[in-house]
This record gives C-alpha cells, structure tokens and sequence, in this order.
C-alpha cells in the first residue's frame, strides 16, 4: 500500500509539473506596428509606435525613427483612420537611390529627430519582459508627435517629393 501511494503521488507530481504553461516572450523580435492616435490641426500626427534596443533610450530612438519612417515609406495604417495611410514618398526606390541622404537622416542627433518629438506629457504605455532569448533586448511602446507640415516640407526642399 506505501508503495503504491508512493508511486501514484510520485506521479501525480510529475504530471503537474509537466503540465504547467511555459510562456516564452520574444519581444525584442516580434515586429509591432505603428498606430495612429490623433491628428492635431496644427500639423501634428500623433502615433503610438514600439522601439526595440539594449537600453531604453535606445528603444525611443528607434520607436522614433521606426514612426518616421513608416510615415515616409509605408503611411500608417493602424489605430485612428484620422492619420494620413498613404505614405509620404510613394516610390519605393526613393530610400534605395538615396542612401547616403537616408543614412545621415536616421542617424543618432540626425534630422528625423526634429521631427519626431516625445508628447510633454508622454509616458511609456507599455514595457515587456526580458527574455533571455532575445539577448537582452527590450521592446517599449511610446507616444510620439510627428510634424508633419515639417517633414512633408522638409522632403520638398531635398527634392525627395513634389
């Protein structure tokens, strides 16, 4: 009887512990997408955009960078349907035939920041997890305001659109 009981419990522990739901996050992988929150009518956009990095101001610089280029390239499709969807640049080679200009655009202390601005009241809506797997990284979502009248200008005087 004691080895019996001993056994059935000896079972029902593994088959527990076997059975418990192991969550693996990948945040700093998962590709999340720009929404848009509100159109202003000064010509601010505002957009709720992730960045992914080693550090936190890491992460902003890139969630900032990632929502104005998605402005630029792709146009921003989800959230509000006030934002503009149609991208600001609508050839596809502009980015290819004019590395160079993009690179120094998007670099750290480059021209997309004064364009891409953090709301005064802005505040980090949501940080996940570390995981191991993603070697560190983390993934934060924020609130950005894109000027657009700036950027849209801003493209017009480097010839990059009409």
């Amino acid at each position: 009887m004691k080895t019996y009981l001993s056994i059935t419990l000896l079972i029902l522990a593994f088959v527990l512990t076997s059975c418990k739901s192991k969550i693996d996050t990948v945040s700093g992988y998962y590709d999340y997408e720009t929404e848009c929150v509100s159109v202003d009518r000064n010509g601010f956009q505002t957009v709720k955009a992730w960045g992914i990095g080693m550090t936190e101001k890491d992460a902003i610089l890139n969630a900032r960078r990632r929502a104005v280029d998605e402005i630029l390239f792709k146009g921003i499709r989800g959230g509000s349907s006030l934002c503009e969807i149609r991208p600001m640049i609508s050839n596809p080679n502009k980015r290819r035939d004019n590395l160079n200009y993009f690179n120094r655009f998007y670099a750290p202390q480059g021209d997309f920041e004064r364009f891409a601005g953090l709301p005064e009241e802005n505040w980090l809506r949501r940080k996940l997890k570390i995981n191991q797997k993603n070697e560190g990284k983390l993934a934060y979502e924020i609130i950005i305001e894109v000027d657009m009248m700036g950027l849209r200008e801003h493209m017009r005087r480097d010839n990059l659109i009409q």
